[in-house]
């Protein structure tokens, strides 16, 4: 591939020279990749690639914007030429009809794809908590649905808006997104839950301050208001909800008639009841979603000058990079326990360690599995550590060293552009290509995991995508159930049934076929069996959590074996 590009042009790449590297390892370049160019790559991906609507808007809106930023994540492909990593930005070069400038690995061994993007993903609240916003979650938050709200997606799905869309609202109003924060947090109608009640805060103070103090002032102090005060009614259906979960609204639907209600208090109206459905709970034309009288939206931030010699800023580095192999140096190096620990001190204003990701990783480590992937460690201009604490973390707690790419120079602005989007889910793939299932036997070898081989101490642990892997590899009966889990989604979840099915047969396999036979069919079964109350409790268990259903399962089994009550 880089022969390729540099037939295209010089300018469009150079081959990073790599301090300790040796011919069968990987091999790395920086390039730019065109929307001309993009097509290539993407015609490398897996079968089981899959674009994601969500990031490739995030990333077009940057490239677009001009604020995408050379970070070190690479582009990866491996020995067989196949895309392992950066799908979702090739199509945003795409779609943004962009060049980006970014890294690119070649040579990769293609039994690392598992171990690819298995970081913990990085939030928007996570990037405000480092620069020390107070209440950052409620800021996001509040971002968040106000974006969506002013965009008319709020009834369409949970995902997120572009970060730099919400970076630009935030700049635009941090003022009043501060009052409207503290305001909401000061105020006693802790009733109204906080997803509503901070940005409904924000648009009150916007559109009627007094208005907003008094409705929620009504739900949190009922008795000095008569009993059709708007914000009365919206308390009354909280309790409701509170006690019988059928009639709880649901967070967007709580929004629009907290809306309403607000109206209402702001004209004096009083109104018999307050109500909105989502989209698809009632007939073909739906109730739009309404909208606050008065408010008039997020200010949009006009590009200062500041911000525009920052963005040409970073377009310059990125070129230079493409052209200079000092401008971001890169090693690969044996990170020891002592290197570990020197390269942490560097750790400033980085988001908070999650001690199980540390844990998971240490194991991997520990049991000859970490595996050299080609994802860097990476450290600015300044030497502050941008990305890697976790495995930096994890070597410590191993006490062994491992292998990795490091890479120097950066912009500092690479910070806030690491891990987005949500951690692929353990790769099986490149396993079982003709399993239809992968995503239903990934889960159940989770399951099996936490339940029998989780490390004593560690209620929160989550296996790695290696141990993951191993689980499927030693336990291949799991895949054989599928079929069972399938015909008993009216009674848990799937991945619950398989792990349990596999449980029964492991204990006893001929008098569990009986069993298994008898819960999916009910034949020949004398009243008050213990199998048929087993299929009325897990119909009552059908929203609880896998573990409880595999319980009832697993007790119910226990039972029968002793007493089976039915020829066999």
């Amino acid at each position: 591939m880089l022969s390729e590009m540099q037939t295209m042009g010089p300018q469009l790449s150079h081959i990073v020279p790599i301090q300790g590297r040796s011919a069968d390892l990987a091999r790395f370049s920086i390039v730019r990749i065109t929307p001309e160019l993009a097509p290539s790559l993407l015609a490398k991906k897996r079968s089981a690639g899959k674009r994601n609507a969500a990031a490739v808007n995030t990333y077009a809106q940057a490239m677009r914007s001009g604020e995408w930023v050379l970070n070190g994540m690479p582009i990866i492909l491996s020995r067989n030429d196949v895309l392992l990593d950066g799908l979702q930005r090739l199509y945003a070069c795409i779609d943004a009809q962009t060049p980006f400038v970014t890294v690119l690995v070649e040579n990769v061994p293609d039994d690392t794809l598992h171990t690819i993007d298995q970081q913990r993903r990085r939030s928007f609240t996570g990037v405000l908590e480092t620069r020390g916003v107070p209440r950052p979650a409620a800021v996001a938050g509040l971002l968040a649905k106000l974006i969506r709200y002013e965009d008319g997606t709020l009834t369409r799905g949970t995902s997120t808006p572009p970060w730099s869309r919400m970076e630009r609202a935030l700049e635009a109003n941090r003022l009043e997104i501060e009052t409207a924060v503290k305001f909401s947090f000061d105020h006693p109608a802790r009733l109204l839950a906080e997803s509503v009640r901070t940005p409904l805060s924000f648009m009150g103070l916007q559109a009627d301050r007094t208005a907003i103090r008094r409705f929620l002032d009504a739900i949190a102090h009922p008795e000095r208001f008569e009993a059709n005060e708007p914000g009365v009614m919206i308390r009354r259906r909280l309790i409701e909800g509170r006690s019988d979960r059928a009639v709880r609204p649901h967070a967007t639907a709580l929004f629009a008639v907290c809306i309403k209600a607000l109206n209402d208090t702001m004209t004096g109206k009083r109104s018999d009841a307050y109500t909105w459905s989502m989209p698809g709970q009632t007939a073909r034309n739906a109730e739009p979603f309404p909208e606050l009288e008065g408010y008039g939206g997020l200010r949009d931030v006009v590009k200062s000058s500041a911000r525009k010699e920052t963005e040409a800023r970073l377009v310059h580095e990125a070129e230079a990079a493409l052209t200079n192999p000092s401008v971001c140096a890169m090693t690969i190096e044996t990170i020891t326990p002592d290197r570990a620990e020197e390269y942490l001190a560097f750790n400033r204003g980085n988001r908070n360690i999650v001690q199980s990701h540390v844990a998971a990783m240490a194991r991997d480590i520990t049991n000859g599995q970490w595996m050299f992937n080609a994802q860097p460690i990476c450290f600015a201009r300044s030497g502050r550590l941008l990305n890697g604490q976790h495995r930096l973390s994890a070597v410590l707690e191993a006490g062994q060293p491992i292998e990795v790419v490091v890479m120097r120079g950066l912009p500092e602005e690479a910070f806030e552009t690491y891990d987005k989007q949500a951690k692929k889910a353990p790769v099986v793939d490149e396993m079982f290509e003709e399993f239809g299932d992968k995503a239903l036997i990934s889960a159940t070898a989770v399951l099996l995991w936490r339940r029998e081989l989780k490390p004593a101490g560690q209620p929160n642990a989550r296996p790695t995508a290696s141990e993951v892997r191993d689980v499927i590899q030693a336990h291949p009966e799991l895949m054989r159930l599928r079929g069972f889990a399938r015909k008993m989604v009216r009674y848990g979840r799937s991945s619950a049934m398989v792990y349990a099915a596999y449980r029964v047969l492991r204990d006893d396999p001929t008098l569990g076929e009986v069993f298994l036979d008898r819960l999916e069919t009910a034949a020949n079964l004398p009243a008050g069996h213990v199998i048929l109350r087993l299929r009325d409790r897990l119909i009552d268990l059908r929203k609880a959590d896998q573990n409880a259903q595999i319980d009832e399962i697993l007790g119910a089994w226990a039972k029968f074996r002793k007493n089976p009550r039915i020829p066999l």
